[in-house]
């Protein structure tokens, strides 16, 4: 996003202490304030009460610096239309790391890794975290974190296996079955022992092919399967339904059987949905053309003088109408 000249003076003006942003200045107008919020979130911060401040992971500085010589940031709602990239919640996170059953000391991979969200839980919870994450500028976010112990920039699926993990904890992209390709190369990377713990698309829980061999492979490893509550990603800016799948490297005894549940879909809307295009204009041209019918009618009728309706008919009148004579009564019994 090319960013405008007075929202550049505005962030020129804001300080900075170490990892803190503070706007200054005079008070914003709402649209002032949320365009320069999105800037700096682009640029890695967020906004925390408690600080009064913009919190970056690194240097807020430096992090600012580049925004303010380039003119022009990635906005997050920019970076998830083009990448797909919708950070894991908090909640998702904490259930993710839950399911993994880490112990400290382990080596953890996380792949698809965008800025840190869950890399950061994982290293919070003792884990030595290696990511790998395509976009340079997550990247770039993410080492500045300090979480992950090493952070390569690569498209996942062409890294070569390293079986070297006790862990995998992944929040892959979901478009055209993206998710289950990265899950099972996931899987090459984990020790004999090891467990990988994923966020997928819903679509997993019943579609054919590629989804249903995976299904397969989850049951036959003894794996588990959650369903994430509906709404979970909405303030990352989807409402797509995701599962929580766990898959061992290898055959383990199941806890229970695997039930493959499909998420709740969103309530549709009162109404018919549309309908097929053509079959549309079809109906709106019929109605046109018989309420053009029926104005035409109207001005026929119109043009009429008053007194000579047109068409009319002449009914004879009901009995109780007809006029009473004397003769009528004298011939009633």
């Amino acid at each position: 996003m090319k960013i405008p000249a007075a929202t550049l003076d505005a962030l020129r003006a804001a300080t900075t202490d170490g990892p803190n942003l503070y706007l200054t200045g005079p008070r914003m107008a709402p649209k002032l304030y949320q365009r320069i919020d999105e800037i700096i979130e682009g640029a890695g911060g967020q906004w925390d009460k408690r600080a009064g401040a913009h919190v970056f992971p690194g240097d807020a500085a430096e992090a600012i610096a580049v925004v303010l010589a380039t003119g022009a940031v990635t906005t997050l709602r920019e970076a998830r239309a083009a990448s797909q990239f919708f950070p894991t919640p908090a909640s998702v996170v904490t259930r993710l790391v839950e399911l993994a059953e880490l112990t400290p000391g382990m080596e953890v991979l996380e792949p698809s890794a965008g800025r840190g969200a869950i890399a950061t839980a994982l290293a919070d919870a003792g884990a030595l975290v290696d990511c790998i994450e395509q976009d340079p500028g997550h990247a770039a976010a993410l080492q500045a974190t300090g979480t992950a112990r090493a952070v390569r920039v690569a498209d996942f699926l062409t890294v070569p296996e390293e079986v070297e993990y006790d862990r995998v904890v992944m929040n892959p992209p979901f478009t055209k079955g993206a998710d289950i390709a990265h899950v099972t190369h996931a899987l090459r990377f984990l020790k004999p022992d090891g467990l990988l713990t994923a966020v997928m698309s819903g679509t997993v829980s019943y579609q054919a092919g590629d989804a249903a061999r995976f299904r397969a492979l989850v049951e036959q490893r003894g794996g588990t399967v959650e369903v994430v509550p509906e709404g979970a990603f909405a303030k990352s800016g989807t409402d797509v339904s995701t599962l929580l799948v766990t898959v061992p490297a290898t055959t383990r005894p199941a806890t229970a059987p695997v039930v493959w549940v499909a998420p709740p879909k969103a309530p549709e809307a009162a109404g018919e949905g549309f309908g097929n295009p053509a079959e549309i204009a079809a109906e709106i041209a019929a109605n046109l053309r018989e309420a053009l019918a029926i104005m035409e009618g109207l001005a026929r009728d119109l043009a009429i003088p008053l007194g000579q309706p047109a068409g009319a008919i002449e009914l004879p009148a009901p009995p109780w109408q007809e006029q009473l004579t004397f003769e009528t009564l004298r011939a009633a019994p």
